[in-house]
């Protein structure tokens, strides 16, 4: 171990003699070596004690990242030791697992499977000090957030993406995940929870914020959904090519530049949520009605949660590959508020009771199959009531005649809200000028074609 460090404190250039991962470990944390310990929400952990009590670091260090626990890396040899005990004992997997396992004690959740009511909960059985360490939040439409709160919610993502977290998350959403995750009823749980702890994450670097979620109907509604104000500089950035405008500006994920092509098909395949959609959702009343396999096309939430993910085109048109798109977190969290809708339905209109409305499955969809890459959770944990009772609420989608939001105007003759167009950019009115856009998508389209994303929705 003292023969390592020495390699590394004397190797230039580091990448000469390291692995990539272990070189890329030590560049990265080697500013956070300083004679003085950061300052921390939580307690600050020594990163010698934690090796002494045979504790992960690289757990610790994915807290830190998170903005909770801080350990302390005050010297280069440190940062040395712990990235090579990283490197020899930790895989991505592991690092997000210890993230995750931290961002919420599942004491509760364990000692509640024990208790033989839990295949059978009636309401309120959940404790009620369940809840998130950070306390309760409101989501809201993007374009409903003041412009501060939207720069506050752009800044956490930057600095997650900075420290490596954004990442760490984002992998989760791929492998066996695009089968456990997607075309069964824990779909939608699973998202949930993914939603929900990645917001926990978020705002243990800033308690004030939370996810937005993205009404695409809003746009979808607009004569050219293709021009509204969320592909702006002031929102999620440029949607043709190469993401160089806005907050998530030269981004760089695993399979290449965040890259976008929106609108680039006109098939039916290849749409925005609609109110037609979310209206034929509310005339079910089963959880079986409304997600693979058992469902119909028109009222199959995760069927028509794709068309959003094909339409972004570039990253988010991939199963491995969406949640590198800061688009995935507002688009899941108006898939969310769609299911917390037709949840409220179930309980009003329907008398069904959704917290144990999961649909008999087996095999990776089982209720009580444990969550992939969620370790602590079952699959049927992401349908209890708890998590919009303790952890969340949605404010309701703009309507008509007030929008709220400066972004949102109400059609005059339909009477419904929909997105402003946004300031078209240099780069587009030449070819507007000419009557068409088709040069902007073929060289969208070109660097779409150079990301390798696998498969797609």
């Amino acid at each position: 171990m003292v023969l390592c460090v020495f390699v590394i404190r004397y190797a230039t250039p580091l990448e000469n003699v390291l692995p990539p991962q272990l070189a890329d470990c030590v560049n990265r944390l080697s500013s956070l070596a300083s004679t003085t310990p950061p300052k921390a929400s939580g307690s600050v952990v020594d990163i010698n004690v934690l090796k002494d009590a045979n504790q992960s670091a690289a757990e610790q260090i994915a807290i830190d990242n998170a903005g909770t626990v801080i350990p302390i890396l005050n010297t280069p040899e440190n940062v040395y030791l712990y990235c090579i005990w990283q490197f020899f004992t930790k895989t991505d997997v592991d690092l997000a697992n210890g993230l995750i396992e931290f961002m919420v004690s599942q004491t509760d959740m364990k000692h509640l499977r024990s208790n033989p009511q839990y295949n059978h909960p009636r309401p309120n059985d959940y404790p009620r000090d369940w809840f998130p360490q950070t306390g309760f939040r409101i989501r809201r439409e993007y374009r409903q957030l003041s412009n501060g709160e939207r720069n506050a919610f752009h800044t956490v993502l930057r600095t997650m993406k900075t420290n490596g977290v954004y990442d760490i998350f984002a992998e989760l959403h791929k492998g066996i995940v695009t089968t456990s995750a997607h075309g069964g009823p824990n779909f939608l749980g699973w998202h949930r929870v993914y939603l929900a702890l990645f917001e926990e994450a978020m705002r243990r670097i800033d308690p004030s914020v939370s996810i937005p979620y993205w009404d695409s109907t809003l746009d979808m509604d607009m004569a050219k959904p293709e021009n509204t104000v969320v592909f702006s500089p002031e929102f999620l950035g440029n949607g043709r090519g190469h993401v160089t405008t806005g907050p998530f500006a030269n981004w760089v994920t695993p399979v290449g530049p965040l890259t976008r092509n929106i609108a680039a098909n006109s098939s039916v395949l290849f749409t925005l949520f609609t109110k037609e959609n979310i209206r034929m959702i509310m005339t079910r009343c089963q959880t079986r009605d409304i997600t693979s396999p058992t469902a119909l096309p028109e009222f199959d939430l995760d069927h028509l949660h794709g068309g959003p993910h094909r339409w972004i085109g570039g990253q988010m048109s991939g199963l491995n590959t969406a949640a590198h798109d800061p688009a995935f977190l507002l688009h899941h969290a108006f898939v969310d508020y769609i299911w917390e809708m037709f949840r409220n339905h179930q309980i009003q209109d329907c008398g069904v009771n959704p917290s144990f409305n999961y649909p008999e499955a087996t095999g990776q969809h089982a209720p009580e199959r444990p969550m992939d890459g969620l370790p602590g959770y079952v699959n049927i944990d992401g349908y209890q009531s708890y998590w919009t009772q303790n952890w969340y609420r949605y404010k309701r989608a703009p309507k008509c005649p007030n929008c709220g939001s400066p972004y949102l105007t109400c059609h005059p003759v339909r009477k419904v809200c929909i997105s402003i167009e946004r300031k078209l950019t240099p780069h587009e009115l030449p070819s507007l000028r000419l009557g068409s856009t088709e040069s902007l998508q073929d060289e969208a389209r070109s660097e779409v074609a150079m990301l390798n994303i696998g498969a797609t929705f």
